[in-house]
């Protein structure tokens, strides 16, 4: 049995539990199913909420995975959860609440404080390795990563704050910006597809929304439609984002290696000698989940999605990365570019290369 068949039923697993825990402690509160609330009810949910919830997390999700800092986030999540299930006339029977949520808050504020302060410590060797990776190219996202994973190797929150920031200047600071390499050849991937128009009719729609929804569910609570309000904008600004790395980051093959960044979501670092076959593409239109599971497809959004041009196999499982430092091996790929018979041409020429310099 793989590892990946072992995680998918425990992360359902998770995720059942999870939702009982949520639903059991909103339904107790929030209907009348239940009768009157009993006594001591509020220090159960708590108990549900602030130690049950958690160390599920843990010992399901974090361990031997993720950093044990991503526990204090789901604590936090677990005040704000009893804060929104519990109703507040049950909350001022327990006068410590508020003193334990500051304290908590306190804590997670000091991490944040460490984080920040780790981060001004090592920023001129950041800036440093940053600017002598953008004069070899202007990609953005990879020179930012890079920077960080050598001087912060296996801070995960520093990937995550490399996302965010990633994320701004993509989408509020690069609309003048243009590409610009030093070594390799690029291949655009996006031109001949509607993936802009995908992403602004996405804008659109989530403007639109943002409007009516908000004063909608601003009459019924502030907080819930503030909240929804935030996630709109930030869901604007990936999308711009989305639209402007693919724009500034075409696929990059150089001598060794080939650069493929899918927008801002996901791409990948892919030495040619791990590459165990490079061909058209000749397999069906859709891909079964259990392919999926294995496949880094580097199409882009489109209205409607064209059959793959080529696929790449590997003889070892690559990473593939995501947004805030998340990551999953692949061990096939494929993909679409603008100009195909260029691109073909100049990936044999470079395999052959590389296997006749192996070889000696």
């Amino acid at each position: 049995m793989t590892n990946k068949m072992v995680k998918k039923p425990k992360i359902l697993l998770y995720v059942c539990l999870a939702s009982l825990i949520l639903l059991s402690n909103y339904t107790l509160y929030r209907t009348s199913m239940f009768g009157p609330i009993p006594e001591g009810a509020v220090l159960g949910s708590f108990l549900d909420l602030l130690i049950i919830l958690p160390l599920l997390t843990y010992f399901m999700i974090i361990r031997k995975r993720y950093s044990l800092k991503n526990l204090g986030i789901v604590i936090f999540a677990g005040f704000a959860a009893a804060y929104f299930i519990v109703p507040q006339q049950h909350l001022s029977d327990y006068s410590f609440l508020p003193y334990l949520l500051m304290v908590s808050e306190g804590a997670f504020l000091l991490l944040e404080l460490y984080i920040v302060y780790t981060v001004i410590t090592r920023l001129p060797k950041l800036l440093k390795e940053y600017k002598s990776l953008s004069r070899q190219s202007s990609f953005f996202l990879f020179n930012v990563k890079n920077a960080v994973e050598k001087h912060l190797p296996g801070n995960k929150t520093a990937l995550i704050f490399t996302t965010e920031f990633s994320l701004f200047h993509y989408a509020l600071f690069s609309w003048k910006k243009k590409i610009h390499i030093t070594s390799g050849q690029a291949f655009t991937y996006h031109k001949k597809t509607s993936a802009n128009a995908v992403y602004i009719m996405l804008i659109h729609a989530i403007a639109i929304e943002s409007i009516g929804l908000h004063y909608y569910l601003h009459s019924w609570n502030a907080i819930v439609a503030y909240i929804l309000l935030f996630l709109n904008i930030y869901g604007i600004l990936y999308f711009l984002a989305e639209i402007q790395a693919t724009r500034l980051t075409p696929y990059l093959l150089t001598d060794d290696h080939l650069l493929l960044q899918t927008g801002f979501s996901k791409s990948m670092h892919l030495p040619l000698n791990n590459i165990k076959e490079f061909k058209h593409f000749d397999g069906p239109e859709k891909f079964t989940r259990k392919e999926m599971d294995e496949l880094y497809d580097a199409r882009v959004a489109d209205f409607i999605v064209e059959k793959p041009a080529f696929e790449i196999m590997l003889h070892e499982p690559q990473d593939i990365h995501f947004m805030y430092g998340l990551k999953r091996k692949v061990s096939r790929i494929v993909l679409n570019v603008d100009e195909p018979a260029e691109f073909y041409e100049e990936m044999h020429k470079a395999l052959t290369t590389e296997k006749s310099d192996h070889s000696l």
